[in-house]
């Protein structure tokens, strides 16, 4: 018998003039039952001869008129939605709204017949009755043919964390998915006034329950996250999320509404939650009117401008009225597709993309010549420790020699602002990269209190940033990908991290901040111990650490330490009217001594070894011991 239905009925629709037959004849029996229930049953009360003509006369033509102009009958009635309902339920509606102006109109004008004059209360009951029964039959085929013709086949139990609006639509998305293989298994929500209720069948559970013996004995290993940003704080999604990976519970989420396809989204759209969310951070607020105000009719520099941080930079930047953005880096694919990405996303934009290297002076100085900037951004650094560490010479001549020109060139065009972009590692540094950021950080200091000075020069300094080129988080993605082994340098290694919009949101707003020479540092807040870090990756990848998914510890490597400071020993911080940007109180160094540094420094890296270079580095940075490295001889030799 199944066979014979599944090879029938599977891929068969009702026409829609079957549907529509059967909406006209359940309108009939509703009117009869309408009559009876008027009547308390009383058949004998009943003139059936007038019912006959009305239904024939009046309610069947009405209502047939109604149902052809809402189209209600055009749906597939196996994938019936709430959208339906309201077609039928508009069609009742102005049905019985004519029933009731014909039967008013005739009462009021008199000399018609009673037995054309429907009685109110019938109207009203037939209204409600035909309502009930049109979306009675409309479930009842849906029932059948999902129960028997095309049973959803499970594979696997959820639960949704939200019972609100998103909650309910993510339910609605299941159930309305023949291919999702997915049992709702309940809801779990915050809301006390919500648990312990229902919604289309589904319980409403509090997190204990759900997380009790629940989970377990319905076999739920996954959990929809349907909430909508601005209801819930990030502490509070980022314990849920611990929570359910302590248990191996997995979790996904519902994609941004401003990713729905015409208002709506499927169950393929479902995506897992990026390691990002498990930050946990507030949202970061922007002083706009400010920020807005010194951009205005501006150009502005940023190099670097290809990097993850230097590109989301500029895409910070193209949301305000700028005149121009220069967009500048030696990497000549990434400034393509950044050049086209910036085409699709602000086609209105005036950017000038330029292939060249920070440390050609002549160039540069070509480029400020031509564009004149009055803001420069300046995020073009090498900064893998790894590699710095076995190539001094590249971190001098690019982070300290770039930084050098365009820093002296800022002053020589009267550039308003000058933003570095700096790193934690500069704090008491423990290898080449951070020590050359830390020269560049003393460079541009000394020269912001010179006199003749006209351009404020400001520093930004903070962690590592998720996702950027230098993360672990794309390399950890790609191990995982490639099932193994997560390599960690060291368990108890630890980080401080931030998301990319994050730090050039805070960029932006340090850059007008203060009168110059400033150090701002960010509050990075708790730090992650990278090893932590990779465990939930992995478990977010719906994988199991050690049993999936190997994890190796390689070992710190040359220059690396076990943890990054903000701050150095001599330093302290002053509060800014931004909750999450200080001032660095630091030492002041003389111009003159700084430059004359620099530049032997600089005239060096033509004549001297690696150990020469970075024992003149040393000097110039004295907190600066090498970790891990083979340029810790030069702390045993006196600079």
């Amino acid at each position: 018998m199944k066979r014979w239905i599944d090879s029938h009925f599977r891929e068969y629709v009702l026409p829609r003039g079957l549907v529509l037959f059967a909406d006209v004849v359940i309108t009939a029996m509703g009117f009869l039952t309408a009559y009876l229930l008027r009547f308390n049953f009383s058949v004998d009360s009943i003139s059936f001869g007038q019912v006959v003509i009305q239904l024939f006369f009046l309610v069947l033509p009405v209502y047939l008129l109604c149902f052809l102009w809402s189209g209600s009958y055009r749906g597939i009635i196996r994938h019936s939605s709430i959208e339906d309902v309201g077609l039928f339920s508009t069609s009742v509606c102005v049905a019985t709204t004519i029933l009731l102006a014909i039967t008013i109109v005739g009462r009021s004008l008199g000399g018609v017949p009673v037995l054309w004059l429907i009685p109110y209360s019938v109207c009203l009951i037939h209204a409600t009755v035909t309502s009930v029964l049109l979306m009675g039959f409309r479930i009842v085929i849906r029932k059948t043919y999902h129960t028997y013709v095309n049973p959803r086949k499970v594979l696997r139990s959820v639960m949704i964390f939200g019972a609100g609006e998103l909650g309910q639509i993510t339910l609605n998305v299941f159930e309305g998915d023949a291919f999702s293989m997915v049992d709702v298994a309940g809801f779990i929500d915050d809301n006390k006034a919500l648990v312990g209720k229902c919604f289309s069948g589904k319980q409403i559970y509090s997190e204990d329950q759900a997380f009790g013996k629940l989970m377990k004995s319905k076999g739920v290993r996954e959990i929809i996250f349907a909430v909508s940003p601005d209801r819930i704080s990030p502490s509070r999604k980022k314990a849920l999320f611990d929570r359910s990976l302590a248990h191996g519970i997995n979790i996904r989420e519902i994609p941004p509404v401003k990713d729905w396809i015409n208002g709506s989204f499927s169950s393929k759209q479902i995506r897992e939650v990026s390691i990002e969310d498990l930050l946990g951070r507030d949202p970061i607020w922007l002083d706009m009117e400010k920020v807005s105000e010194g951009l205005r009719n501006a150009v502005v520099l940023v190099t670097g401008a290809a990097g993850s941080i230097g590109s989301e930079i500029v895409r910070q930047l193209m949301k305000f009225e700028i005149r121009e953005v220069i967009l500048l880096d030696q990497a000549e694919s990434g400034l393509y597709d950044l050049q086209n990405d910036l085409l699709r996303t602000f086609p209105n934009a005036n950017f000038e993309v330029v292939v060249a290297s920070v440390t050609d002076r002549h160039r540069m100085r070509l480029l400020f010549e031509q564009f004149h900037p009055q803001y420069v951004f300046n995020a073009a650094a090498y900064k893998h420790v790894p590699l710095m560490e076995a190539s001094p010479y590249e971190a001098i001549r690019v982070n300290i020699g770039g930084t050098r020109i365009l820093a002296d060139l800022s002053v020589e065009f009267n550039v308003r602002k000058f933003v570095m972009i700096s790193t934690d590692k500069a704090v008491n540094p423990t290898n080449v990269m951070g020590a050359s950021k830390r020269i560049c950080e003393i460079y541009i200091q000394a020269l912001a209190r010179m006199d003749y000075v006209g351009t404020q020069f400001i520093t930004t300094r903070f962690g590592n940033v998720l996702g950027s080129n230098g993360s672990v988080v794309p390399l950890f993605r790609k191990q995982i990908e490639a099932g193994g082994p997560v390599t960690v340098t060291h368990k108890d290694i630890i980080r401080y991290f931030m998301t990319i919009p994050e730090a050039c949101q805070l960029v932006l707003e340090a850059g007008f901040m203060g009168q110059g020479g400033e150090i701002y540092v960010f509050d990075m807040g708790e730090p992650v111990k990278i090893y932590d870090l990779a465990v939930k990756m992995i478990s977010l990848a719906g994988l199991k650490p050690y049993i999936d998914i190997p994890i190796k510890f390689t070992g710190l490597r040359p220059g690396e330490k076990l943890f990054e400071e903000l701050l150095a020993d001599k330093e302290n911080t002053i509060p800014t009217r931004h909750p999450k940007i200080m001032t660095a109180k630091v030492r002041e160094h003389d111009f003159g001594i700084v430059r004359f540094d620099v530049e032997e420094l600089l005239k060096a890296t033509q004549t001297e070894s690696d150990f020469g270079l970075v024992s003149r580095m040393k000097s110039i940075v004295p907190e600066f011991i090498s970790q891990n490295s083979a340029f810790c001889k030069c702390d045993e030799v006196p600079a």
